[in-house]
C-alpha cells in the first residue's frame, strides 16, 4: 500500500534578495530529497513582483521541482508587516498532509521526511537563540492574558548565548506542521496562526511587536488552540550568524545563515556551492557561477 503522507516544503521568494537566496535553498532541498516523490517544493511571490522573476530563477525552479505560486493579498495588519508573508503563504492549500515553512536564507543538508510523522495536533520548531522579545516575562504575561490564558509553566532552552531556560519562544524561520483541520472549528494550524497574529497586532496594546510578531504569536497560537510542540534541537535550525569559530560548525540538517558572509565561512560552503553549480541548467550556469564569484570575492571571511 502506498504511503499516504506527503510533505510540502515552502518558502517566500518575494524581492531580489530572497529570489537569489532561493537558488541555493531550492537546490539543497532537491538534493536532500532526491527520489522521494512524497516531498514537493513551493515558492511564493507577490503578484506585483512575479513579472520581475528572472529566467534563471524559473529555470532553477523547474529543474528543482519548485511550483511557483502567487501570494494571496496580505490581510489588514495594523501596519506594514512583510514578515507576515510567511503566515499568508502557510495558509495556502498545497494538497499535502504536512508542510514546513523555511526562511529563504537557509540550506538543507539532509531529508526532512521525518516531519511527515508529526501527529495532527503537533507543531514543530526550534527555540530562538535569545529572548529578543518579552524581557523578563511581563510582556508575555500580558500577551497570554489578552487571549484569556495563564502564562504556561513549560520552558524551553534558548540556543545562543547563555542558553537560558525561557518561556516557549521559537524561531519562526523553520516551522513544521500538519495540514489536518481542527476538530472544533475545521481550521488548519496556519489559519489559527493568522487569526492570532491579526488579533494580537490590532487589539493587544503592547509595544515593539515588530519584527517579532510572527515569533510572538507562534507559541500563543499553539497554547490558544491546544497544539502540542515537538521542540527541535539547534541542528534543525542552526544559526550561523556571528559564530566565533566556523571550523566547528556541526553537521546540521538546516543551516540558517542570515547573511552569505556567514555561510561562506562554514566548512559546508564548498559542497553547497558545487551542488548548486551542478544543479543549475547549463543555459544559466554562467549566471549562477558569476553570482558565486561575486559572493566569494566580496565577503571578508573574518568574523565580526
Amino acid at each position: 500500500m502506498a504511503d499516504p503522507t506527503s510533505l510540502g516544503l515552502f518558502f517566500v521568494a518575494d524581492g531580489l534578495r530572497l529570489e537569489k537566496q532561493s537558488w541555493l535553498l531550492a537546490a539543497s532541498l532537491k538534493a536532500a530529497h532526491e527520489g522521494d516523490a512524497r516531498v514537493k517544493q513551493f515558492a511564493y511571490v507577490s503578484e506585483a513582483y512575479r513579472p520581475e522573476f528572472r529566467d534563471m530563477t524559473h529555470a532553477m525552479f523547474e529543474v528543482c521541482g519548485v511550483e511557483l505560486r502567487t501570494l494571496a493579498k496580505p490581510p489588514k495588519w495594523k501596519g506594514p508587516y512583510p514578515h507576515g508573508n510567511k503566515i499568508v503563504a502557510a495558509c495556502d492549500d498545497r494538497g499535502t498532509t504536512h508542510s514546513i515553512f523555511l526562511d529563504t536564507d537557509m540550506a538543507c543538508t539532509r531529508s526532512l521526511a521525518e516531519f511527515m510523522d508529526l501527529s495532527p495536533d503537533t507543531v514543530s520548531a526550534a527555540p530562538e537563540g535569545r529572548p529578543t522579545w518579552g524581557g523578563k516575562n511581563a510582556r508575555w504575561t500580558r500577551a497570554y492574558a489578552h487571549f484569556g490564558m495563564e502564562i504556561p509553566t513549560e520552558r524551553v532552552r534558548l540556543l545562543r548565548g547563555t542558553k537560558m531556560e525561557y518561556l516557549p519562544y521559537y524561531n519562526a524561520g523553520f516551522v513544521a506542521f500538519p495540514e489536518a483541520t481542527h476538530s472544533e472549528d475545521g481550521l488548519r494550524f496556519p489559519e489559527h496562526w493568522l487569526d492570532t497574529a491579526l488579533d494580537f497586532d490590532k487589539r493587544c496594546k503592547i509595544a515593539n511587536k515588530r519584527p517579532w510578531l510572527d515569533q510572538i504569536t507562534l507559541p500563543l497560537t499553539i497554547h490558544r488552540f491546544g497544539y502540542k510542540t515537538r521542540v527541535l534541537d539547534e541542528l534543525h535550525n542552526y544559526s550561523l550568524s556571528h559564530r566565533g569559530d566556523y571550523s566547528k560548525t556541526p553537521d546540521a540538517v538546516i543551516l540558517h545563515y542570515h547573511r552569505m558572509r556567514f555561510l561562506f565561512q562554514s566548512p559546508q560552503w564548498a559542497g553547497l556551492r558545487d551542488m548548486l553549480l551542478d544543479t543549475v541548467p547549463s543555459a544559466h550556469r554562467d549566471g549562477i557561477a558569476d553570482w558565486v564569484k561575486d559572493v566569494e570575492s566580496s565577503l571578508d571571511p573574518a568574523p565580526e
